[in-house]
Formats: structure tokens, C-alpha cells, sequence
């Protein structure tokens, strides 16, 4: 092969640019979770169970009836007879009478009847008896079956790096294996004076420092190194090792060789067996670099130094494989940011989860029995034990996890596919709390989130103004969203008319959770069925089985009913039609944005509103849902 020599070298932000539209496919393969730390998911994942999967006790103590307690004081305590005990694992079933108590221990089963739990601190035991010295409320000390993660919820998203956390997250929802993307990364060292680490080093050689520590980098940017070992510089031994990798991976790393100088000949076989792209960037340390293609495999050859190829490998190999993954850089880091919200701490030294948006630190913190805490959290800060209160505004430092990165949004509100698609269609990252419309506009007031999505009618059919008003909420703005079709969601093997049909006792029914702008709207529609009847809206839902309960998300309203576990429930037609079940409307809801008048006009929130007024996101949008001549406007400032 005729030797070339160096002629122009290719500006780096043109490098850059081609870098950016170089990607590899990678495979699809299911692992088992304990294997999967440091894989990237490549399928959203959706919870098949609740999480709690039953009522159980956060503290030591014993089950009671609130009612029962309500007259305890320090002075003159109540006695309620103790009749068993549950540990924590217990699958017996017990009942909690008036006047009756059972000892409980954190994370057994609540039994039958009671409704509270009473910590062990607050009591005495005496002779059978136990004796309570503080009233309890309904609910104290319980967490609800599904109340952190329910049936159908999605609790990771596709594309996230896993870590310890997410393996936690899996664990905790019953996942065994998970599907990951394997992306074959090929590394060979070429060069007749290096050895393997660990041989005798004999004169004129070095030990091979490139492939272990680009095997290393590659497993920190989510791929699968494949080692090919050190190649001499023998044309015919390196065109068959190039070969055998091209073969079998989705983009192949050479290093050494790719100079111009004698015995540098990888360039040459990379430009003769396919397309050089470019050899020679103009960077210190690196500039011997060639990225090319071979049989559609994108083929990088690395300088031989070290610190040249892994320089190199960062800045423009790195890239190449987060492009093919659909991942982001990540490292672990500390940065400085200023507290949004108050923070109250336990009065002890503590490591809090918190979120970093645009340099403001949120609480991420659910419960201690919350699995998703840390999934929501992007590091955490550390508070001192006689650190009682951290205020708003107070700057913080914040120790990053390793494979996050920071929102560009945060969304708090309503669950919607609309929300999804916005966060595709604007190329950001959004944090996104699905806990209804009622915490959205509560998030709002607080000033912990940027945006909340909100769909809560009043009773002349008017949404979110009044709520707004009500909460005497200022420095924000309404923005009109979009439509959608809710309505009575059902196996296509049931027949139903109307909402009516509910109150005749043939159907088990699932309700949306309170605070959700959704069962706000089914409220108004009942009410004004009751109103026609003649009858209280209370009256009427005396006779709906299952009004009472309460679902999450759409999603898991339309499990719940696929499952077998309910017959009807009330939704959004694009989840009814996405899961397969019939689907008979009974309104249109407006869906609209409340938005912190201090951050219109940041380049984030910019880009949101364009994208929602965009002709790309209304055909984006599921059947169902769409925009309209109001959408993206402001139509009420506070």
C-alpha cells in the first residue's frame, strides 16, 4: 500500500458534526437483573403488580380503630385489649374488633378492620391490655397497597442507564430478567512492541494500556467491549482481525497504526475495505484519528498513546455510541445549586435525595418505604444534624449520581400520553410526577415545579380558572392545552349505554384517584345524572361498586379491567384504544398548562409552547386527543 501523508486536518466542530450523524444499531437481549447493572433498558418498563401489593404497617406498634383512640391523652390513656400479634411475613388472617388491638411489626399485613396503627412509643402494655396515650388518625402509620407504585405504572423509561437504584426498582416490582440493548463494541491494539499486562517486559516493548482502559470507557458509555487482543503490524493478520470484528460487532475501535509514519498501515485497510470519513482532526492531544465505514460498521482507528486514544475516545467515540444507545453523557460530579423550596430535616445527619433543575435543588424524597425515591432523584445533598431547617434560596452542594442527568423540566400534574409526546417532540428531559391535577396546581403554589398539567372542571363546566382563583395563586399564567375524549372504558364483551348502567349493580367499577382532574369530571357528569334523578350526588354513588377505589393512571385503569378485576372504568379514549377495550365517550375535558411567570421566557419553556403549537405534535397526538384554534395560548394571567 502507498503510504499518505497528512494534508488536511478536519476542524474539530466539524468533526463533531460528523460524528453526530454517525449511529449503530444495536441488538435487543434479556438479561437477568442481577447482570444488568450498567446496561441500557430498552423497553419502557411497566409495574405487573402494586407495589405495596397489600395494606401494611411503616412503624412498630399496634393495629387499632382510629375512632377507638380518639379520646387518649398523657393523663388519662385508653385501654383496648391486645388479641395476637403480626410479624412482618405473617399470611394469617386477623380482625380488629371495637376496643380491640393487635401488635404489629413494620411491614406486616394490616388485618381486617382496623384502620390505623398506634407507634410502640406512644403506648404501654399492661396484663393483655394496652394502653394509648395519643389519638391517631384514619390511615396513620399505613401505607396503601399501590400507593407507591400501582399496576401498569411505568417506573422506568426506556433508554435509562441501569444502576443500583433501578435494579432496586425492578427487584420491587417482582422483574426477574429485562430486556437491554447489546451494543457490540470490537477493540484491537495494534503494534509489534506491546505485550499483555502481566508478561516479562523485554526490551523495545510496553504493555498494553489501550484496550483495557477503552474496554473500561466503553463500558461506561453503555456498550459491551469485545477484546480482539494485540495484532502485530502485519497487514494480512490485521486485515483478517478487522475482518472477524466487522463480522461480529456494531462498531469496531483500532488503536495505533493510524499515523502516517512507517509500519502505520490501519488507515490504509480502513479506506481500501470501505469509506474514510476523515483522518486527521485538528485537537492536541490526537490528531491521528480516522473514522470510517466498513460494510455499514462504523470503524474509528485510535492514536497508539494513551492519553491520545482516550481523549479522542471521549470526545468523539464516546458520542458515537450515547447516538446508537440513545443515551446521554453521565459522570459523576458535584455541582453547586441554590434550594427551590424549603427543606425541614429529621434533626439528625442526613444524605436527602434531592432533584437539580436548572441549578435548583427539589426534595425528591417520597417515604422511607418508597422504592422510587431515588429513581426520581438526580444526587443528593448532605444536612447536618444540627441543621434543623434548610430555606428556600440557601445554596447547597449536591453530589451527583454517576448515570443521571438533569431534567430540563418539571412536570407535575395529570398523566397523559400528550405529555409523553411533548417530551419526544422537544428533545428534553422531563421530570414527570403523575399524581393528578390537585398536586399539580399544589406544586405550583409551593414553587417546586416548572409546569403542571391540569384538567379540573368546576360546576359550570369551566377548567382550572376557578381552582386558580380559589387557591389565590399569582406570578403564573393559564395555558390552553388540548381536548380530550373521556368516557365509560370496557371489555368489548360487555354492553353499555351510559353512565346509568353503572348504578344498577352489574358492574365492578374503578374510579381514578382523588385529586385527579379525571374523576373531577366523571364528579361533575354523575352529579348532574343525580340531578336529573332527582337524587344527591352522594345518593347516587351509594350504588356504583367500586366508586370509592382509586387508580393512578389511565393505564392502569385499563389493566385493572383487562386483568378481570373490574368490568368498567373511566378514561381516556387513546388508552382504551391502545389496550384493545371498548370505549363509549361521555365528555371532552380541557387539558391546559399552569406555568411560573418567572420562567416564560427561559429557552426550555420557550420550546415547550412552541412544540405544543406546533402542527408536528397535533398529528403526533393518539385518537382522542387534539389540539385546537386555543391551544398554546395564554389565556388568563395571575
Amino acid at each position: 500500500m502507498e503510504r499518505k501523508e497528512f494534508r488536511e486536518l478536519t476542524p474539530v466542530e466539524d468533526a463533531r458534526k460528523l460524528i453526530s450523524r454517525i449511529k449503530a444499531t444495536p441488538e435487543t437481549e434479556t438479561v437477568a437483573i442481577e447482570d444488568s447493572a450498567g446496561r441500557i433498558l430498552a423497553e419502557d418498563v411497566f409495574s405487573p403488580v402494586d407495589v405495596p401489593a397489600f395494606n401494611r404497617s411503616t412503624k412498630d406498634g399496634y393495629a387499632i380503630r382510629a375512632k377507638d383512640s380518639y379520646q387518649a391523652s398523657e393523663p388519662e390513656p385508653i385501654e383496648l385489649k391486645v388479641t395476637a400479634s403480626i410479624p412482618a411475613g405473617c399470611a394469617e388472617d386477623f380482625f380488629v374488633d371495637d376496643l380491640e388491638a393487635i401488635e404489629i411489626s413494620t411491614g406486616a399485613p394490616m388485618p381486617d378492620g382496623a384502620d390505623a396503627v398506634v407507634m410502640v412509643e406512644q403506648t404501654k402494655q399492661v396484663d393483655g391490655s394496652v394502653l394509648v396515650y395519643q389519638p391517631t388518625h384514619i390511615n396513620e402509620n399505613i401505607m396503601k397497597a399501590g400507593s407507591d407504585i400501582m399496576k401498569g405504572e411505568r417506573v422506568l423509561r426506556k433508554n435509562t442507564r441501569i444502576g443500583s437504584r433501578e435494579i432496586g426498582v425492578l427487584a420491587s416490582v417482582g422483574m426477574r430478567e429485562v430486556p437491554v440493548k447489546k451494543l457490540l463494541i470490537g477493540i484491537i491494539s495494534t503494534g509489534n512492541e506491546l505485550i499483555e499486562p502481566g508478561r516479562k517486559l523485554g526490551k523495545g516493548l510496553i504493555f498494553d494500556a489501550n484496550s483495557y482502559a477503552i474496554a473500561a470507557s466503553v463500558e461506561e458509555a453503555g456498550g459491551i467491549p469485545r477484546m480482539y487482543g494485540i495484532i502485530p503490524d502485519n497487514e494480512k493478520l490485521m486485515e483478517e482481525a478487522l475482518e472477524r470484528a466487522i463480522r461480529e460487532c456494531n462498531i469496531v475501535l483500532t488503536s495505533g497504526s493510524t499515523s502516517a509514519g512507517v509500519g502505520d498501515i490501519m488507515y490504509m485497510i480502513i479506506e481500501e475495505k470501505g469509506e474514510t470519513l476523515t483522518h486527521g482532526i485538528s485537537i492536541k492531544p490526537g490528531k491521528p484519528v480516522v473514522i470510517g465505514m466498513i460494510d455499514d460498521v462504523p470503524t474509528i482507528g485510535l492514536p497508539g498513546n494513551p492519553t491520545s486514544a482516550l481523549s479522542i475516545f471521549n470526545e468523539f467515540v464516546a458520542p458515537i455510541i450515547h447516538n446508537s444507545l440513545g443515551t446521554t453523557p453521565s459522570f459523576r460530579t458535584k455541582v453547586q445549586a441554590v434550594m427551590g423550596t424549603g427543606l425541614r430535616s429529621g434533626g439528625r445527619e442526613e444524605l436527602f435525595p434531592v432533584g437539580v433543575i436548572r441549578g435548583r435543588a427539589y426534595p425528591a424524597d417520597k417515604t422511607s418505604g418508597a422504592i422510587t425515591t431515588l429513581s426520581d432523584a438526580d444526587g443528593i445533598i448532605e444536612i447536618r444534624a444540627e441543621t434543623e431547617y434548610v430555606e428556600a434560596g440557601s445554596p447547597v452542594e449536591v453530589t451527583m449520581f454517576g448515570n443521571v442527568k438533569s431534567p430540563d423540566i418539571m412536570y407535575v400534574g395529570g398523566q397523559c400520553p400528550g405529555i409523553d409526546i411533548l417530551e419526544e417532540r422537544t428533545g428534553m428531559n422531563f421530570r414527570m410526577l403523575n399524581m393528578g391535577s390537585s398536586a399539580g396546581f399544589t406544586a405550583i403554589a409551593g414553587g417546586t415545579t416548572d409546569i403542571a398539567g391540569v384538567n379540573m372542571p368546576d360546576a359550570d363546566g369551566n377548567y382550572n380558572l376557578s381552582v386558580i382563583r380559589k387557591m389565590n395563586l399569582s406570578d403564573v399564567v393559564l395555558v390552553r392545552g388540548y381536548r380530550r375524549e373521556l368516557g365509560l372504558i370496557f371489555r368489548k364483551d360487555i354492553e353499555i349505554s351510559g353512565l346509568e348502567d353503572l348504578t344498577e349493580g352489574n358492574y365492578r367499577f374503578i374510579n381514578r384517584n382523588r385529586g385527579s382532574g379525571t374523576r373531577a369530571v366523571l364528579e361533575r357528569e354523575l352529579g348532574i345524572l343525580a340531578e336529573e334523578k332527582g337524587i344527591s350526588r352522594a345518593e347516587l354513588t351509594k350504588s356504583i361498586e367500586g366508586y370509592n377505589s382509586a387508580s393512578k393512571t389511565h393505564r392502569s385503569v385499563c389493566d385493572a379491567i383487562k386483568d378481570g378485576r373490574v368490568d368498567v372504568g373511566f378514561g381516556l379514549r387513546s388508552a382504551a384504544e391502545e389496550t384493545g377495550l371498548g370505549f363509549l365517550k361521555i365528555t371532552e375535558d380541557e387539558f391546559d398548562f399552569v406555568i411560573r411567570k418567572d420562567i416564560l421566557e427561559i429557552r426550555e419553556i420557550k420550546t415547550f409552547l412552541d412544540t405544543l403549537r406546533s402542527e408536528d405534535f397535533s398529528k403526533r397526538l393518539p385518537n382522542g386527543i387534539r389540539t385546537y384554534e386555543m391551544t398554546g395560548s395564554i389565556i388568563s394571567s395571575f
